[in-house]
């Protein structure tokens, strides 16, 4: 058979050299060839395609090396069209022309021993010796699926001035069975931003090879190495999926030897402030919040607090800025400050702003943030070594269940609107973004609109004026996965989102139709990307959307459901995507503070297939929080549940709730901001202050949160 595709690529070929205007009438050809390992001593095959008019110049070309997986062999890329693609594209001038090697790799290919004559030394040889033997101009590109992409970014990063690109379709990483000498998931980790090569990763949704390659995807961020990084919906670890993504593996390859080409434009924002920003920070689970600013005013001056602790490289940095520190502050090794801040639940250190980790948390200055009080603030800096802008920085507020519906409506009437919102409207007002998860939609006869759908004492709706409390909140998103978004069937929903749209506030997971409710949202701020899913675990079925008419009620709007086999593939493409990928859950309601086992997988789930933060928007207790070490090499912040933030029950729990401020800068995720809160007159949330605050704080990280 392999003759016959053969003889039908080229035919192919020569159809489309016939049909240009070219210069020459040469076609490009393709042949095996043998050579004699100088390191093995063996013979050996490959083979080889020579660009169209190659004979009848003298012109020299850059030379692309294309690897097999561990199944396959040298024909594996002709096979898949990737010669006829190339030619195609330099025929009519798109693509630069190549010579293009393709090595049999045999068993050798499947050893991960590293000696003498090992696999790459062997290949090494192979290029030397093709590039004596053929007019080579010394630029090289190297590419290879699966076990081939292992080898390519192997010899790509191990000899990185040999290479001006690399590529890995479905390429086979992981951390075991190479030493780290030789993995090319630690050799990642010695490129820097500046790096000349470029670099291109794909895979499939359903590609089982997944893993590795988000590792490698996270690495290479984490060291702000530039590079592509593209999944393909639907795909797998086949070569019915690499063949149809060929066209962009030829322009990759064809892009990388064009020397005027930038395949990462950067992204072009002035900061109008940058200087060196320190900040009071402690363990996430520490009991402090807020420092006070006379406090922090006395250690400057060399005061004593028994609650700081400094490394020495932080002392010494913050004394060249002319501060003095009491003798017997603390000092700990850098090494031990991670350990002793998560030990001591009443500590704190002082920290560059570009040494914030996720398990560390941001304290306030008199009870409010210090990002937003930066001009009377002692620790700016001007200075070379500026490590803050707030033209980076994007800050977005999440919140819990709101309903003003039942017993939170008279009670909205009797208070007013301005009062309801007045407890927490100063903090969310300072987001970027702040969200409401809203349960109940607008009915105009709301609070006697009769017996919904969920029965007389369960169906919610929403007075028209009450809609204004979004308004005095700021509020940008509404997460509309509420079970009771169709108490009243979905005239009144439909209205709800006219209504939103008409004040600039955005939707997600909920919609018109299903289409509409899957839709991600899109935050772009600052230099950072935000990718937003939301969907609702439990139902009823008639708040769900449907695009179904044959289902119990047709063709309806509603909240997205949490289908695995839509948030698999929406979660992957997503993070392929964006900056960061969001996910809130309407998930179901337990009347407890720690989750339960089934809700752990899956909101653990949800950060493997892709999600960096998973907040469960729908519990009416407040949950604990969870850093999830994710198997591509991320952590993921995770939080069970935040509470009621509008809503009619009493009991202690029921009454508290968590406000979470995610900190991203520049496309990171630096550090969860909590605040506490409590529910006044069923109407009004506050944010929670002194000894009620520490209470709180001790149950939920001491005695309820493992961390």
């Amino acid at each position: 058979m392999r003759p016959l595709l053969l003889t039908a690529l080229f035919v192919s070929l020569s159809l489309v050299l016939s049909a240009q205007d070219n210069a020459c009438n040469e076609a490009g050809s393709l042949s095996r060839e043998t050579y004699v390992s100088t390191v093995s001593g063996r013979e050996s095959r490959f083979h080889i395609y020579i660009p169209p008019c190659y004979a009848s110049s003298t012109e020299t070309y850059p030379l692309l090396t294309l690897l097999h997986g561990s199944n396959a062999d040298d024909w594996q890329w002709a096979l898949l069209g990737f010669l006829q693609t190339l030619e195609a594209e330099i025929l009519t001038g798109n693509a630069t022309p190549m010579i293009v090697l393709m090595p049999y790799g045999g068993a050798a290919a499947n050893d991960n021993s590293f000696s003498s004559n090992s696999y790459e030394k062997v290949l090494l040889d192979l290029l030397a010796q093709v590039s004596a033997r053929y007019r080579t101009n010394g630029t090289q590109a190297i590419g290879g699926i699966s076990r081939g992409g292992f080898w390519a970014y192997h010899l790509g990063l191990r000899y990185a001035d040999k290479f001006v690109a690399v590529g890995g379709h479905s390429p086979f990483f992981d951390d075991d069975h190479v030493p780290e000498a030789y993995n090319p998931l630690n050799l990642a980790q010695t490129l820097t931003a500046g790096t000349h090569l470029k670099l291109w990763l794909d895979r499939g949704t359903l590609d089982y090879a997944a893993s590795g390659v988000d590792q490698m995807h996270v690495k290479l961020q984490e060291r702000d190495v530039p590079h592509q990084f593209v999944v393909y919906p639907g795909g797998d670890h086949s070569e019915a999926t690499w063949a149809k993504n060929i066209g962009d593996y030829v322009a990759f390859y064809s892009n990388a030897f064009s020397p005027t080409l930038d395949l990462y434009p950067t992204k072009m924002q002035d900061a109008k402030d940058e200087f060196e920003l320190w900040l009071p920070v402690a363990g996430f689970g520490t009991l402090l919040l807020s420092i006070d600013s006379t406090d922090l005013d006395a250690v400057l001056a060399g005061g004593l607090d028994e609650r700081l602790m400094l490394t020495e490289s932080a002392a010494g940095r913050l004394r060249q800025h002319g501060l003095v520190f009491h003798e017997w502050t603390r000092i700990v090794p850098y090494d031990r400050l991670f350990y002793e801040l998560w030990r001591n639940k009443h500590s704190y250190t002082l920290l560059p702003f570009d040494e914030l980790r996720l398990r560390l948390r941001p304290l306030w200055l008199d009870d409010l943030p210090i990002v937003d009080q930066l001009e009377r603030y002692p620790l700016v800096f001007k200075s070379e070594f500026f490590n803050f802008s707030s033209d980076k920085l994007t800050r977005i507020t999440l919140s819990g269940t709101t309903a003003l519906a039942r017993h939170t409506l008279p009670a909205i009437d009797e208070i007013g609107i301005e009062q309801a919102a007045s407890g927490i409207s100063e903090y969310v007002q300072l987001s970027d973004f702040f969200q409401i998860t809203n349960e109940a939609s607008i009915v105009f006869t709301c609070p006697d609109a009769g017996i919904g759908l969920a029965g007389r004492d369960y169906s919610m709706c929403m007075k028209p004026e009450h809609a204004r409390l979004f308004e005095l909140l700021d509020v940008d998103v509404v997460d509309l996965t509420g079970n009771h978004i169709n108490d009243f069937r979905f005239e009144p929903l439909l209205h709800t989102l006219d209504v939103f749209e008409q004040g600039d506030i955005a939707v997600v997971g909920g919609g018109r139709s299903l289409e509409e409710a899957r839709k991600p949202l899109i935050l772009e701020h600052n230099g950072s990307r935000v990718g937003w899913l939301a969907c609702n675990w439990i139902g009823p079925a008639f708040a769900i959307a449907s695009d179904n008419p044959n289902s119990s009620f047709g063709i309806r709007p509603g909240a997205a459901s949490c289908d695995p086999n839509w948030l698999r593939e929406a979660l992957a493409l997503l993070a392929a995507e964006v900056d960061l990928v969001l996910m809130t859950v309407q998930y179901r309601e337990y009347e407890k503070f720690e989750p339960e086992h089934s809700q752990v997988i899956d909101f653990q789930t949800f950060a493997e297939w892709g999600a960096d933060i998973v907040v469960g928007t729908a519990e009416h207790k407040p949950m604990t929080f969870e850093f999830y070490p994710t198997r591509r090499g991320e952590t993921a912040f995770i939080h069970y549940g935040l509470g009621n933030l509008f809503f009619d029950q009493l009991g202690w729990g029921s009454q508290r709730f968590f406000l979470d401020t995610l900190y991203i800068y520049d496309g990171r995720l630096l550090a969860v901001e909590v605040y506490p809160g409590i529910i006044e007159d069923r109407a009004r949330p506050r944010l929670l202050t002194g000894e009620d605050r520490f209470n709180f704080l001790h149950f939920m990280f001491i005695q309820r949160n493992k961390f």
